[in-house]
């Protein structure tokens, strides 16, 4: 199987030939308007495949937690959507749309609300993506013009990623949407340089030539994604791991002598609260002497144009674990 990832343009990427998946920014305006659900119950939409998508558990991560005043069992009778499981799956679909033209929905005659993603084909394509880019709340009146509903059942809950503490509050959920063939795609310039359709071993060797550039959480999910061969199977893996819930994976940051030590959840140096790990910590000791003094092992280890990750535990929410490999070796 292959993955896309899109090459960020030279005015949004944060260093040169940077590589990511698919996705932007939560509009709340756009993404939590009510009208969406007025839409769906028009459309034909049963109330039960909306709450399928909702996980109620203790463990979920905030941004996946109700949001507001709202509760899950009054979000169709509110003012705003509450569930975010609902709203970050319109924000996904819409921002594929804005920044490849991919509009992943579904008419009526194939709403049965299945695992694999629908494309709809959209006429005047290029004039709908500045429409959708500019003003996020058109994507409503896109569906509306040609009469489907976002296709929010094929987006699988995969993982959850934040920056550390302190470079600033930034979390993203990242969906799994699978597609039998790939579709045509168009390139928004001011976001997108490039788009690959590469599988994640491929991707990772790319960073050895200076090609791509990867930010940890790209490098681990590809990691972990290298340990699945055939695209049934992950597709049957997804859709029965995406019940599980998932784990919020915020870095807190050390540095051993020179060597960046990214720790993530379950690592014996991992803390209660990352939240309030507001600078870099300095190990006083050496890699070696970090490394004794920790049985359970979840990091991300950065030297200057390397990386290595290791998991030496089973990973929470029944999923893959990241798999050992060459370092990846990234030109800035």
């Amino acid at each position: 199987f292959q993955l896309l990832m899109l090459k960020r343009s030279d005015a949004t990427a944060m260093v040169v030939n940077q590589v990511v998946f698919p996705g932007g920014h939560l509009d709340t305006e756009a993404d939590e308007s009510v009208a969406w659900l007025q839409y769906f119950e028009e459309f034909g939409v049963p109330e039960e495949a909306l709450r399928h998508l909702v996980l109620i558990r203790d463990d979920r991560p905030a941004i996946l937690a109700p949001q507001g005043t709202g509760c899950y069992d009054r979000f169709f009778k509110s003012s705003r959507i509450w569930a975010r499981e609902i709203t970050l799956r319109l924000t996904a679909l819409r921002e594929c749309f804005e920044e490849v033209g991919v509009l992943l929905c579904r008419s009526r005659s194939d709403l049965d609300f299945g695992a694999v993603a629908c494309v709809q084909d959209v006429p005047d394509l290029k004039a709908w993506q500045r429409r959708v880019h500019d003003t996020p709340s058109e994507f409503l009146t896109l569906c509306r013009e040609l009469q489907v509903v976002p296709d929010l059942w094929a987006l699988h809950e995969w993982t959850a990623w934040a920056t550390p503490a302190f470079m600033g509050r930034h979390e993203t959920v990242f969906f799994m949407a699978f597609v039998d063939s790939p579709p045509n795609l168009m390139e928004e310039p001011s976001e997108v340089k490039e788009t690959l359709w590469l599988t994640p071993l491929e991707i990772l060797h790319r960073t050895e030539f200076g090609e791509v550039f990867l930010l940890p959480p790209q490098v681990y999910e590809l990691s972990r994604l290298t340990s699945v061969k055939e695209y049934q199977s992950l597709l049957d893996f997804t859709k029965k791991r995406s019940r599980l819930g998932i784990t919020m994976h915020m870095p807190v940051v050390y540095d051993c002598e020179g060597t960046i030590v990214y720790v993530l959840p379950g690592d014996d140096f991992y803390v209660p609260d990352p939240y309030l790990v507001r600078e870099l910590i300095v190990f006083p000791g050496t890699m070696k002497e970090f490394n004794d003094r920790s049985k359970r092992r979840h990091r991300y280890t950065f030297v200057p144009t390397a990386a290595t990750l290791e998991l030496n535990f089973p990973p929470p929410n029944g999923h893959l674990s990241v798999q050992k490999y060459r370092p990846v070796r990234q030109k800035l």
